[in-house]
């Protein structure tokens, strides 16, 4: 008898596993920023988390993509660093979830950057691109760069270019200059 209910406990335990790989979800995205970007998946608001992807844009019509591993069943945040080395400056990405039971910060499987579901906020005057900066925890509003018109849409998703509106991040329409900003949306389960 206690040989069955290991037995049973066994395929139980088995069959768990098998539904939870079955419900696998993965984040994919495109994205870019002038001058520089660091993307980062967390599970925590406040803090960075792992690393999805970066780069140096050699012009800002050149997209990055990125495919997550699979993500497990809870709320995440998809953060960025967004770092400006003068003159005007812009995040502007598209991202998809594939896999049942998640969704983005407007209800639906994929988010482009818009003004709506996306949080922003000054980080500090640092325009290094060589590495991230400390996290700030997003808490302000975005706008959208429309003077940035002449970097084109490198995204066919609509997606919008966008960039934290406190005054620290942005002044006149323009952004800070030099400086990291951090934005942030969230993937609920």
């Amino acid at each position: 008898m206690h040989m069955i209910n290991k037995l049973m406990v066994g395929v139980a335990l088995a069959a768990s596993v098998a539904a939870g790989s079955a419900h696998a979800a993965t984040l994919s995205g495109d994205l870019t920023a002038d001058n520089a970007f660091f993307a980062y998946i967390s599970t925590s608001p406040s803090t960075l988390g792992t690393p999805l992807t970066s780069g140096i844009p050699p012009n800002w019509v050149t997209a990055y993509n990125f495919t997550s591993n699979s993500l497990a069943n809870q709320t995440y945040y998809l953060n960025i660093e967004a770092i400006n080395a003068g003159g005007p400056g812009g995040f502007i990405g598209s991202f998809t979830l594939t896999g049942p039971n998640f969704q983005f910060a407007n209800g639906g499987q994929t988010l482009s950057t818009d003004t709506t579901n996306w949080f922003g906020t000054y980080n500090n005057s640092n325009s290094d691109t060589s590495a991230s900066q400390s996290w700030v925890t997003p808490t302000g509003g975005v706008a959208e760069m429309t003077y940035v018109s002449g970097w084109g849409t490198p995204l066919a998703s609509g997606a919008l270019w966008i960039w934290p509106s406190d005054p620290s991040s942005s002044s006149a329409g323009l952004s800070c200059g030099t400086c990291t900003v951090d934005l942030q949306t969230v993937i609920t389960y």
